[in-house]
C-alpha cells in the first residue's frame, strides 16, 4: 500500500511503495540546524521505494558530522525538509518521516550521534543509541 508524504506548502509530494515501517532519530549537529530542532525524525527508503512524485526540491550541499557529503533536498516555496542523500549510504534516501500525516504507531527505533545531542533534547534510552553513527 503507497503512502503520500507532502511538505508544509504541498508544493512537494512523496509515493512511498509501501507504508514507512520505522523511523531513526539523529542528534547530529547538521541535522539540528536543518529541522530547527534537538533531532530528525528520518525514514531510511532506497531510491526505487520513494519518490518525489510532484515538484522538484531545492538542493544545499553539507558535510555530515561524519565528513561525508550530505545533500539536503527542501522545498523552496516554503523551505520543508524532504530528503537528504549522503555517500556513506548509496542507494538510499533520508525521508523526513514529518512529510508523512498518516504513519500514526511507528516507532523510533534507534537514536544515532547522541553525543551531539543539546542537554535540553530528550533521548529515549530504552532503545539502542549511539554516540556516533550506527556503523
Amino acid at each position: 500500500m503507497s503512502t503520500i508524504g507532502k511538505c508544509l506548502c504541498g508544493a512537494i509530494e512523496v509515493t512511498s511503495d509501501e507504508k514507512p515501517d520505522q523511523i531513526i532519530a539523529c542528534y547530529c549537529e547538521s541535522c539540528q540546524k536543518a529541522c530547527g530542532g534537538g533531532a530528525s525524525f528520518n525514514i531510511i527508503k532506497t531510491d526505487e521505494g520513494a519518490r518525489l512524485s510532484k515538484g522538484e526540491t531545492k538542493i544545499y550541499n553539507d558535510t555530515a558530522d561524519s565528513g561525508n557529503g550530505l545533500e539536503r533536498h527542501f522545498c523552496g516555496m516554503c523551505g520543508s525538509p524532504i530528503f537528504s542523500v549522503t555517500t556513506s549510504y548509496p542507494g538510499l534516501k533520508i525521508w523526513k518521516a514529518g512529510l508523512f500525516s498518516d504513519i500514526d504507531g511507528l516507532e523510533v527505533i534507534t537514536n544515532i550521534w547522541c553525543d551531539s545531542a543539546p542537554s535540553w533534547s530528550t533521548i529515549d534510552n530504552s532503545i539502542p543509541s549511539h554516540g556516533k553513527s550506527r556503523q
